[in-house]
């Protein structure tokens, strides 16, 4: 039956938690992966939505370990909701419970997050995914979601994993998640990201909310410019960016409620791990690679780079 498949998820922030508390639903064998003090608040509460869109939800999952090399059975479907960097160490720990026949799901940032996990686990049938949602995770480890919007974008270029995209986007249709199979999903999977390298790096490099960079015309022609740049090279990798990507999206800029962030920006203030390699680096390394000038980006990258490096000192 649909509800015995087995499914795990990585990461309990606000994406993990609101997958973990709708799949928590209708499939009785979930498995969650946290950590610490999140750990025991699960095993304590169940996991707590509060959303917007889909009410007040508590859920108990079947199992909760702190690693994935902590459980010997075989998923079928693994959702990845860790930040970029820790991605690398997560893959290592999955291997006990990936066969040939398990869907690898990434939901996180970044353009080539599919393709690293299919480098790092060597298994399994990897699925692009990208997810529209406002979700975050409280001081009491409870996930509130606002909007009544949620979308997730699944799809793959080979046979067999575009399958599997179809094969997962049930299991999440089926916990009223809505979800769409995409023929051409890197232009979804760009079209995120290239808002986002703008977005979190220029939050990041002038550690800012979205009011203070859009009431100056000069921090909005920097934004513009850094839409621009990303879109070159997106094009110049062959990926298909909607006409007028740029305005619209820097439009839906000047529009974010006041008080907006990025991640980018909490976590460098915090002192945190940050997924700045992913918004800044990733680009660079992409468009040295194509020949692509972004010198707006360097600059930005060049700035953070030496921000974070003092944080060291």
């Amino acid at each position: 039956m649909k509800e015995d498949k087995r499914i795990m998820i990585v990461g309990i922030g606000g994406v993990g938690g609101y997958l973990a508390g709708m799949l928590g639903l209708r499939y009785k064998n979930l498995t969650l992966i946290a950590r610490g003090k999140r750990k025991e608040a699960l095993q304590k509460n169940g996991v707590v939505l509060h959303s917007d869109f889909n009410g007040e939800i508590i859920t108990k999952p079947s199992v909760i370990e702190e690693s994935a090399s902590e459980v010997s059975q075989v998923q079928d479907l693994i959702f990845l909701c860790v930040k970029t960097y820790a991605l690398p160490e997560v893959c290592r720990t999955l291997r006990s419970c990936v066969d040939d026949h398990t869907i690898l799901i990434p939901v996180m940032n970044g353009a080539d997050t599919a393709d690293r996990v299919r480098d790092n686990v060597g298994k399994g049938l990897t699925v692009n995914a990208v997810i529209y949602t406002t979700s975050a995770s409280n001081p009491d480890y409870s996930i509130t979601q606002l909007g009544k919007y949620t979308k997730i974008i699944l799809g793959a270029e080979e046979k067999n994993e575009k399958e599997a995209a179809r094969a997962a986007a049930d299991v999440l249709a089926d916990a009223g998640i809505e979800c769409e199979v995409y023929d051409d999903v890197r232009q979804a999977v760009w079209e995120k990201y290239i808002f986002n390298c703008a977005y979190n790096v220029i939050t990041a490099y002038y550690l800012e909310t979205v009011e203070h960079i859009r009431d100056r015309q000069d921090r909005r022609e920097e934004f513009h410019t850094l839409l621009e740049e990303a879109l070159l090279v997106a094009k110049a990798a062959g990926v298909h960016i909607r006409d007028h990507y740029v305005e619209e999206e820097f439009n839906r800029f000047l529009s974010l409620d006041e008080g907006s962030t990025s991640s980018l920006k909490r976590d460098i203030e915090a002192g945190r791990p940050s997924e700045f390699e992913t918004f800044g680096g990733y680009l660079l390394q992409t468009s040295d690679q194509l020949g692509v000038s972004i010198p707006l980006s360097r600059k930005f990258y060049n700035g953070l780079q030496e921000k974070l490096s003092q944080q060291t000192i």
